[in-house]
């Protein structure tokens, strides 16, 4: 059943980018565009029939939709799609350590150790969120930057995924917002930046805009000269 709730989300999505703008999936109502510095634009959207607290967003590229994810009101990843290399990734539950928003807010640390049920099997995933910085402003939105560090595992033992950086996460959204970092496995290691730039609400300019606007043209210039 949920896996035909993602397909319908993933159609409606990816008809909404190409139409120009985003439209989110009946039952549902969108309330907050970003746009970010790596040449994405995210909408961010709940639905009735969803448990209280849940919520969606959709990562979208200059050609098109690139990431679906659900969150819980603890910001545990619940659901997750990426497009790019057609992978779905589902929590199990419970967690031996579950992701908790709540303790990262009123204590500045929250570990981690959870499990996903993956296309490849199961893969555990370890990590911490800490607060470095209170009360961040960027385009007027108040956030909270932090220090992270995950590693995920297949069960085999082998480190599939390992990163370290900086997020933001909102208080007002219960979520994060992706910063900057760098991903050491899979090799070779690269760094990442995807810092928000512009929260847009309804009856801004620029809300449910799909066409990305900052960093594209760095972007361009990589694909020009790789």
């Amino acid at each position: 059943m949920m896996r035909n709730v993602l397909t319908a989300i993933l159609f409606v999505v990816a008809g909404s980018a190409v139409a120009g703008d985003f439209t989110p999936p009946n039952g549902c109502t969108a309330y907050l565009t970003v746009q970010a510095s790596n040449c994405q634009v995210e909408h961010h959207w709940t639905c009735e029939a969803d448990p209280v607290g849940d919520k969606w967003h959709a990562e979208i590229g200059q050609n098109g939709p690139v990431y679906i994810g659900r969150i819980d009101a603890e910001a545990q990843w619940i659901d997750s799609y990426d497009i790019f290399s057609d992978t779905r990734d589902q929590l199990i539950q419970p967690a031996t350590d579950p992701a908790s928003l709540t303790e990262l807010l009123a204590n500045g640390l929250d570990t981690y150790d959870f499990s996903l049920n993956t296309p490849k099997g199961r893969h555990d995933v370890k990590g911490y969120d800490r607060i470095a910085q209170r009360d961040v402003i960027i385009d007027g939105e108040v956030l909270h930057q932090t220090e992270y560090a995950i590693r995920i595992t297949n069960a085999q033992g082998e480190v599939t995924y390992a990163s370290e950086g900086s997020e933001f996460v909102s208080e007002t959204h219960r979520r994060f917002f992706s910063g900057f970092g760098t991903v050491s496995e899979p090799s070779p290691p690269f760094k990442f930046q995807a810092k928000p730039v512009q929260f847009i609400y309804p009856g801004e300019k620029g809300y449910l805009d799909n066409t990305p606007k900052f960093g594209c043209d760095v972007l361009s210039a990589r694909a020009v000269f790789q």
